[in-house]
């Protein structure tokens, strides 16, 4: 069995782009599926979430997974 993890992605502008959360220090992409990696969780891919004005993407899950002991 699978157990799946997402982590929020969003537009900022200020701060170069989609990043995590304050909470979270701001990661960008990059930087999350390293540190994911590293904890044994394999990127699957990623979905958008919440579109703005004209269609642009304005926040997206990345998609982990990790096999679960049963």
């Amino acid at each position: 069995m699978k157990e799946y993890k997402f982590i929020r992605m969003t537009y900022r502008m200020l701060k170069g782009g989609y990043v995590t959360a304050k909470g979270d220090g701001y990661r960008n992409h990059r930087t999350v599926i390293r540190d994911m990696a590293e904890q044994g969780w394999r990127f699957v891919g990623n979905l958008p979430v919440d579109t703005g004005g004209y269609g642009a993407l304005m926040s997206y899950d990345l998609v982990f997974e990790i096999d679960c002991e049963n």
